[in-house]
């Protein structure tokens, strides 16, 4: 079981699950699919803040939990 959960804001403010309970593979695998030639070894999400940080929150293809750094410092 992976570390990481995917939710839908709702204009109720009620949170729609749409990844949850998933190991890392299945999340990767979910965005990318499994037709791809070479595996994909990751999917990194990247925000840059209004302050100008940049989050990456990597989610690896393998049974490893996903992780976050903040600037290039892992939090």
């Amino acid at each position: 079981m992976g570390n990481v959960k995917i939710y839908a804001g709702l204009v109720n403010g009620d949170l729609m699950p749409i990844i949850e309970e998933k190991s890392s593979e299945d999340i990767v695998a979910a965005f990318t699919g499994d037709d791809t030639g070479a595996p994909p070894r990751s999917v990194t999400i990247e925000v840059i803040t209004e302050s100008g940080s940049k989050v990456k929150i990597y989610i690896p293809n393998s049974s490893a939990d996903a992780s976050v750094t903040v600037d290039g410092t892992r939090i």
